[in-house]
């Protein structure tokens, strides 16, 4: 059986939600330490220092309560805290069973006061603020609504306490979990839209400039559909045999150095960035934005690149090193742009013979020794915006007919 295909972005959201719940861990650990430590000093004080009698048994048993949450906070601060998922029932099965005994043994006086088991109610209600903090799970939330009003319920029914008083105080507890429960989920959904939202602004980051992003903000990518666009390839000459004599740090910090300088050039001109190729890139304008100039774009775009590979070149051979060179080819033709692929691996892309085509012009570079190629539908869709030169008639890789081939030499007018 095929297995289930996984959003990337559920995925960071949950583990961003298990890492906030490791937090709140430890967070709400030290916490509840120090409450339950000032409470047992406060006993001290009322049953032994005051020797108030009422107090004096409570004492063993907070002690025992105060040495549960001493451990737990330990246990919180150890790396890799087991079961974080879960820490949200450490409430309704410790706390709040230990808030029901340390209250019970106010009951040993006759008659038994009722005051203290109605003033449970207010621990309990507060217990549920800890139990969203740690789960962020509405089920929990429900749970130790439920153990607090069961609890409430049995200490105000000791008392003998009025049906109408326990009544109330369950109600008023399971209203509480409900009010907890329902802020929990509002509170997820809204971190979900918002990392999705995050990650949809990253996504187009990426691909797109920021004045192209910027326009498609608010909306969705087009599935699929026929653009005519212009297609820039560029590839690093003898980048291969370079690499062979660095190491892979050097490699890594030279490409990104490379790429960053190219990008930057294709979001300045509105284009696409498509893909990386190891050393080469896939750009393309005239999509998902309509760019009626997208042909003088790519090119000039094309220039631009040439002319910041020059400052680093300088400094590489400041350095001593060898100097980069870069050939690039340009179509303009018919594709398909979309968001295209898998569910698990979606990429806004361009698919078509036209990317062919430019793909083997920036091949052809090579052989004609020319930093730049463009072919005849790229020449004639750029007008006179531009000079340019003839080069030759290729056949290219993959095609029966030959091409007529361009140099651009920049300036205005043909």
């Amino acid at each position: 059986m095929a297995s289930e295909l996984v959003d990337p972005g559920r995925l960071a959201f949950e583990s961003a939600l298990t890492e906030e719940r490791r937090l709140n861990v430890r967070r709400l650990a030290l916490l509840r330490f120090v409450s339950v430590s000032a409470f047992l000093v406060l006993f001290l004080l009322l049953g032994v220092v005051l020797r108030i009698p009422y107090w004096r048994p409570i004492i063993p048993l907070f002690v025992t309560y105060w040495v549960i949450v001493a451990v737990s906070c330990w246990l919180g601060f150890r790396p890799n805290v087991p079961a974080v998922r879960y820490a949200g029932l450490t409430v309704p099965l410790i706390d709040m069973p230990m808030l029901y005994l340390i209250f019970r043994n106010f009951f040993g006086r006759d008659p038994a006061p009722v005051g203290p088991a109605a003033f449970a109610t207010g621990f309990y209600v507060m217990f549920l603020i800890p139990v969203t903090l740690l789960s962020f799970d509405e089920r929990f939330i429900v749970l130790a609504a439920g153990v607090g009003a069961t609890l409430e319920a049995l200490l105000l029914a000791e008392t003998g306490a009025p049906g109408g008083t326990i009544a109330s105080s369950v109600l008023l507890l399971l209203t509480a979990g409900a009010f907890s429960a329902y802020a929990s989920r509002r509170a997820i959904a809204l971190v979900q839209r918002v990392s999705g939202e995050h990650l949809r602004i990253e996504r187009m980051g990426r691909y797109f400039s920021p004045q192209v992003a910027a326009l498609l903000e608010g909306g969705e990518l087009a599935t699929a559909e026929s653009r005519t666009v212009t297609i820039l390839f560029s590839d690093l000459r003898d980048f291969t045999a370079l690499a062979e004599t660095l190491g892979s740090e050097e490699v890594v910090a030279l490409l990104n150095d490379y790429h960053t300088r190219m990008v930057e050039m294709i979001f300045s001109h509105g284009g696409t960035l498509d893909k990386y190729l190891g050393d080469g890139i896939m750009a393309y304008f005239g999509a998902p934005v309509a760019q009626p100039d997208h042909a003088e774009r790519a090119v000039r775009c094309a220039l631009a690149m040439q002319g910041a590979l020059a400052p680093l070149n300088a400094e590489r051979a400041a350095r001593g090193e060898r100097p980069l060179r870069m050939g690039i080819g340009i179509h303009t033709g018919s594709v398909v742009v979309g968001d295209i692929g898998a569910p698990r691996r979606r990429e806004y892309t361009a698919i078509g013979d036209a990317v062919n085509v430019a793909a083997r012009l920036e091949e052809l570079t090579k052989t004609h020794g020319a930093p730049i190629l463009v072919s005849q539908e790229t020449r004639q869709a750029v007008g006179d915006g531009l000079r340019f030169s003839p080069a030759t008639e290729a056949l290219l890789r993959g095609r029966a007919q030959q091409v007529l081939t361009y140099v651009p030499v920049g300036g205005g007018g043909s």
